[in-house]
Formats: C-alpha cells, structure tokens, sequence
C-alpha cells in the first residue's frame, strides 16, 4: 500500500536531513502512545511516523522510494535499521525520556520494541511474545544482534597499502567515542575489521563488538 511518508512527516520534498528529523521530533512527542493513552489511533500513528522517518533519513532508502513510490518496505526493517545506525538514533536524543532508560529500550530491549512496535498489543502480551522469541533465537545470536555496531569508514589508499592507523568517532551509547583503528596493509574496499568489545555495552557490564565495513577512498 502506498503511504506518502513525506505527507506523515509534514516535511516537503526536498527536506533535509535535520528538517526529517526536527519534524520526527515534534510528532513523536505528539503520538507517543505512553502521552495519548486515551487515543487508540497514537500508536498507529507513532507507528507510521517512525516508519517515515527511517525511510526518509536513509539516503538509500529515500532514494529508492522517490523513484518508485510504490514499491513497500517491510516496516520491521526500517525500525531495526534505526535501532543500528547511532546516526539515526541521535533523533531520540531531544525527547524528555532519561537518556539510561531509552538506550536500555532501544538496545537490551530491542526485540521487545519491536514486537511493540510491529505487532502491537497488551503489555503483558509484547512481554510473552518477546520472551518466547528470545529463548528461541538464543541468548547469544540476540545478544549480539542487540550489542554489536556496525560502522562505514573511508580509508586514505596510502594507508590502505602501506599499513597504518586512523582515528575515527562512533557512538556506542548517549556519548561519542573516539578510538584509533590500525588498519593491516593491503586491506580492500568490502573487508570487515571487527574490534572485540567496543560495541554496546549492557547493564550486566558486558559489551558487544564494533565492525567496521571498509571503503577505500582514491588519493
């Protein structure tokens, strides 16, 4: 079914990204379901808002859909696209909710936003649904599903063939951190580096991992 997200968010069409996500900002606030209890049609409404906003913040999913309209996205993957991409997720950080409680909803929680968020229902019913999935994915493919990040890094091709360091920014939770990458000589656009232990880290202490896909950029 076609849905006109540049309509749902209010925004025009050539929007850019901070006007997608000032405008996410305010209707979140508006329809989220905890603030309209009384209104059913909220979380429909917070539904279809979220939705927008990760179509039309992805510049490869905005793109694809100003060129065919008509062609759907499964609505479960735009939100876990959101929920990997801290660029994407910076959107929440303006909302009055307590910076530790949303990134144990959107992280530790994430099966259970989505069942929320997807599927809908009671509490207690996104609770079972959620816990039953949870002991059927196993504890440590969720785990890792949840902790782990994934990052886009350019690499200068003078260190991409000689061997070297980068220092590069990323944000495991509310904070940016920056960290300095050694990057093996002769790597290729495509490889994956993986640095154990700087993903996510969850309220047990325990941390998942940071890859980071690599693009090496022409001298």
């Amino acid at each position: 079914m076609f849905k006109d997200y540049y309509n749902i968010l209010c925004i025009s069409h050539d929007a850019g990204a901070e006007e997608v996500k000032k405008a996410y900002r305010k209707l979140a606030m508006k329809f989220h379901p905890d603030l309209n209890r009384d209104d059913p049609q909220s979380v429909e409404y917070f539904r279809d808002i979220t939705e927008a906003y990760g179509v039309l913040i992805d510049g490869s999913k905005r793109k694809r859909y100003d060129k065919d309209r008509l062609r759907g996205f499964e609505r479960e993957d735009v939100y876990r696209d959101i929920f990997d991409r801290p660029d994407f997720r910076e959107v929440f950080d303006d909302l009055p909710i307590k910076g530790e409680w949303l990134e144990r909803l959107l992280s530790a929680s994430r099966l259970i936003v989505y069942e929320a968020l997807v599927h809908g229902g009671s509490p207690r019913d996104v609770l079972k649904r959620s816990l039953v999935k949870l002991a059927a994915n196993g504890a440590t493919k969720f785990f890792h599903s949840v902790m782990d990040i994934h990052e886009e890094i350019r690499i200068p091709e003078t260190i991409s063939s000689s061997g070297g360091y980068i220092t590069i920014e990323y944000r495991p939770g509310f904070s940016r951190r920056r960290i300095r990458v050694s990057i093996p000589q002769g790597i290729k656009s495509g490889a994956t580096l993986r640095i154990n232990g700087m993903g996510r880290k969850n309220l047990a202490n325990k941390s998942g991992d940071l890859y980071l896909h690599v693009d090496i950029e022409p001298s």
